[in-house]
């Protein structure tokens, strides 16, 4: 897998410095769950999820740029249409683990959102080793009494599969919501979380959820952190599992909206929100974001390039932390790095760089957007 796989040779050269490096779902945890970025979500009722990825239909043409994709039995699917969405998750996985034998398994990072622990074990009942073409599980609704659950049912699908499924938590029930339980549930969250860091690929939040537990749904101009009741608890979830020396990676939230490539770039209000959001989301430590349409995809992947400049004084200040403390001159004259407090910033950024790439000079990461969409809009009328 590689980000951007819709660009040619020649497009990297003109954009890129350097350009994504190639990574798989062996890859190590902490690129692999910055790699994530725009992920997907799909039904565990739909019956050909399995022939599209075989086929590479969820990785060209609309969907070009997935890396990421979640199957989904819970709230994708209706309480009377679960016991056959759970036969049919089952006979998908072992269809795919049929084809990986013949094609290889690398083309998407692949995950199974549940219900809770109960389901996760008729799925490894009816599943069996076919649990190995996963990466890992989402775990719904987290409190500290279903992770207790989750994490020993993750050790038999685990075992079942042959290989470590990674855990993704997913934060958005009304005790990490309300501020009177808030930081106490946090706290257990992260106490049980942090002695699982390594099998855990990302933390997500369910904005959507949290949304709903007011009755507010924001429209369709307006960024997830002008809604002040769910941007307080963003900032609780940052504050409790952004902190550099914990490991963590925490993805950003859903945007709801969304309008396909139409002859112009960033030409609709989705899109523009969209961009601004994500720009807001990176500012503020979450790392990739839940699509919920594949026209999201490259705007969310565009959003985590890395610019040459950026890169540049990362460098810089890795390279001096071996030797010195105190304040750097950038190459550009035009900020004050100092190695200490901005070390932590240059670990991500170089960690970055090597999943999204880097700029050359001149260009930003609206550009490479700009030539996506112009690509994916001239493809439509053919």
């Amino acid at each position: 897998m590689r980000h951007f796989n819709i660009l040619t040779d020649y497009d990297l050269k003109t954009f890129f410095k350097y350009p994504p490096m190639e990574f798989t779902r062996d890859s190590e945890r902490e690129t692999l769950g910055l790699a994530l970025g725009a992920a997907l979500y799909t039904p565990g009722s739909r019956p050909d999820f399995a022939r599209k990825i075989l086929a590479g239909d969820y990785t060209r043409d609309a969907f070009a740029g997935l890396s990421t994709l979640i199957v989904c039995l819970e709230d994708a699917v209706a309480d009377t249409e679960l016991p056959w969405a759970e036969k049919n998750v089952a006979a998908q996985l072992k269809e795919l683990e049929n084809g990986a034998k013949l094609h290889g398994n690398d083309n998407l990072a692949l995950f199974l959102r549940i219900r809770n622990a109960e389901q996760l074990d008729r799925i490894i009942e009816t599943a069996g080793s076919a649990l190995a073409v996963l990466t890992g599980i989402v775990f719904p609704k987290c409190l500290p009494e279903t992770l207790v659950e989750l994490f020993p049912a993750l050790d038999r699908a685990s075992k079942v599969a042959g290989r470590e499924l990674y855990a993704l938590p997913l934060l958005e029930t009304k005790e990490i919501l309300y501020s009177e339980t808030r930081e106490q549930t946090l706290k257990e969250i992260y106490d049980i979380l942090s002695l699982e860091v390594d099998r855990i690929l990302t933390v997500r939040v369910g904005a959507t959820d949290f949304s709903s537990l007011y009755g507010l749904r924001r429209p369709v101009d307006r960024t997830i952190y002008e809604v002040q009741v769910i941007r307080d608890c963003l900032v609780s979830i940052l504050n409790r599992f952004g902190r550099a020396e914990d490991g963590f990676i925490v993805s950003g939230p859903v945007y709801e909206y969304f309008s396909a490539a139409s002859g112009g770039w960033l030409s609709s209000k989705p899109e523009q929100v969209l961009w601004e959001e994500v720009q807001l989301d990176i500012l503020n430590g979450f790392k990739g974001k839940t699509c919920i349409h594949p026209s999201q995809i490259s705007t969310v992947n565009a959003g985590h390039i890395i610019s040459l400049e950026n890169y540049d004084d990362a460098s810089l200040i890795l390279a001096e932390s071996q030797n010195r403390n105190g304040v750097l001159q950038s190459q550009r004259r035009n900020k004050m790095n100092e190695v200490k407090p901005h070390l932590s910033w240059a670990r991500n950024v170089l960690a970055q760089a090597e999943v999204y790439g880097v700029l050359n000079e001149n260009y930003k990461p609206i550009d490479v957007l700009n030539h996506i969409r112009a690509h994916q809009f001239s493809n439509q009328l053919l």
